[in-house]
């Protein structure tokens, strides 16, 4: 049986994000696909337990765990999770490619973040592994309860789960939505406070922030199953959650991305993240679409999501 540490920056959970929970799905992933994994912490094993090493992001502060990682001579993957808003320093650069140079593999779940990464970074030398993005099985459900609507006293809504930050961009939304005539409901842990109260001062009386949902409990799947419209218009793009919300039949206002274009092209309105009037022209565009059950994405099983990895695994002995 195959052994994997998943390990990440040491700042990570602090503040949790689409990244983090990407870790905690990977994990379940790999368990249920008759691989022995674990997440790095007090409850993992000692690192002779395991015969490979997944690490999460980029990160400043990775160094010190992926040195100790790379002297014990364990075969070392990197899931990078890197996009950037701006062109980075070469410093900056210069320290990534320092870090990279130390994994034997890396994984891209698309196209467009695998050409991204690779305008600034060689992956020359480097084994790519493909991974279709990981979908929970929680989203797969037909039939939801109201409990959101219920919590909340909410009718039609628009919804924004996730991390509040620059860089997902919420303030957009909020100044898009003002004068519509539907709620928009955020949901998110705040990495930046400052930027928060930005959001909470320019928001008009039709834009409530609620507190973090648990991710796939049952008032997330209640949040989009009932929503009139899922919002994200990061400045890098939407990521799984977007995917999630497809998966359960929403519609979807997203920013114009390569990722958009290849993940959800024909299932979703897109707007430049920066134009507020094109939010809101995009937001009554997508309020006005039928619903389709024609999917462009489609959900894998959680052995199908992780086979990729498991056969590249299983090349090294």
């Amino acid at each position: 049986m195959k052994r994997i540490l998943l390990t990440t920056s040491p700042n990570a959970f602090l503040y949790r994000g689409g990244g983090e929970q990407e870790i905690l799905l990977l994990n379940e992933f790999l368990n249920a696909s008759g691989v022995m994994s674990d997440i790095y912490g007090p409850t993992s094993r000692s690192l002779s337990a395991y015969d490979h090493v997944i690490h999460f992001s980029m990160q400043d502060g990775s160094e010190l765990l992926v040195d100790a990682l790379t002297g014990a001579g364990r075969h070392l993957i990197l899931w990078p999770n890197l996009w950037f808003v701006n062109p980075p320093y070469p410093q900056h650069l210069e320290r990534l490619a320092r870090l990279l140079a130390r994994f034997d593999a890396v994984i891209f779940k698309s196209q467009a973040e695998e050409a991204h990464f690779a305008r600034y970074l060689s992956l020359e030398g480097k084994q790519v592994i493909h991974l279709a993005p990981l979908i929970s099985p929680r989203f797969l459900r037909k039939q939801v309860s109201k409990v959101f609507q219920d919590s909340y006293g909410l009718d039609r809504y628009a919804i924004w789960p996730g991390i509040i930050e620059p860089q997902k961009n919420q303030l957009a939304a909020v100044e898009a939505f003002r004068d519509l005539d539907i709620n928009l409901v955020i949901s998110g842990a705040v990495r930046d406070t400052g930027y928060a109260e930005r959001c909470r001062e320019a928001a008009g009386g039709n834009v409530t922030f609620v507190p973090v949902m648990p991710f796939g409990s049952e008032l997330h799947l209640s949040a989009l199953a009932h929503s009139s419209l899922f919002v994200e218009l990061a400045l890098d793009f939407p990521g799984t959650s977007a995917l999630e919300a497809a998966v359960m039949g929403c519609r979807l206002l997203l920013s114009q991305t390569d990722w958009t274009r290849e993940m959800l092209d024909g299932q979703c309105v897109q707007v430049d993240p920066n134009d507020v009037a094109q939010i809101r022209a995009g937001a009554l565009e997508a309020l006005g679409q039928v619903t389709s059950s024609e999917m462009k994405f489609h959900p894998q099983s959680m052995s199908e999501a992780v086979a990729p990895l498991l056969r590249c695994l299983e090349a090294q002995g």
